[in-house]
């Protein structure tokens, strides 16, 4: 049975009742979110005015595939684009190291100047992640939007932090066994990208993802390691 697309207008509706309902989420990262974007008028809009763009990229397409694609498309970039604030934030890089971290992705900006900017940009983009999310998931109700997307989202961070973690002062060998990671990394995160596009193929390398990642016997399963950058004195 074909399924009717989804009209801009609608897609708009959705995302503010999200963020309304996020406003008085019992998730306090996510409630942080909604309100900063409320609170201002002007950031508001400039929210709105973004995300109305996204949305015009799903809605402009006239075929319910289609349309879904766009939108996991849209979520992937979302969730790129908040990631090194939330590095900036959760990780302990202070001083000449974040400044370091910081000079690397925005050139030629000052310090505080990118921070501020960098701060911005995570609210628009978390905001509009939150509502890609819902829609996805409440709306189109995609399985690619529940526990696919987290297991992206947990592997992605792992990457950034990891790639942001030899940019700063390390030891060579701490630096070297690092990088080794990062294609091992980038290709998971190539294949369940693909498997999340690819309906036919997904549900069968994510059932075979969970049985890698299943606790077996006296076996356990164990958290993904942190490579946080050591502070230096």
């Amino acid at each position: 049975m074909l399924r009717q697309a989804i009209d801009h207008a609608r897609l708009m509706r959705e995302s503010a009742d999200r963020v309304q309902t996020a406003s008085r989420s019992s998730d306090v990262k996510e409630q942080l979110v909604a309100r900063r974007i409320l609170e201002n008028p002007a950031v508001w809009q400039q929210w709105e005015r973004e995300h109305s763009r996204l949305m015009h990229q799903v809605a402009d397409h006239r075929l319910w595939g289609a349309q879904i694609t766009a939108l996991k498309q849209t979520t992937f970039r979302l969730l790129h684009g908040k990631a090194l604030f939330q590095y900036l934030r959760d990780s302990e890089v202070r001083g000449t190291l974040r400044m370091q971290v910081l000079e690397h992705f925005r050139p030629g900006r000052s310090y505080d100047h990118a921070v501020i900017a960098e701060h911005a940009v995570y609210l628009r983009k978390a905001c509009s992640f939150l509502c890609a999310h819902h829609v996805g998931s409440d709306v189109v109700q995609d399985a690619a939007f529940l526990d696919p997307l987290q297991r992206y989202e947990e592997l992605y961070t792992e990457y950034f932090d990891l790639y942001c973690s030899t940019l700063i002062g390390q030891t060579d060998a701490e630096s070297g066994s690092q990088q080794a990671l990062l294609p091992l990394l980038k290709h998971q995160l190539n294949e369940w990208r693909a498997a999340m596009l690819d309906p036919g193929r997904a549900q069968p390398f994510i059932r075979r993802d969970a049985e890698l990642r299943k606790p077996t016997g006296d076996t356990q399963r164990l958290k993904a390691p942190k490579f946080s950058p050591k502070k230096r004195r």
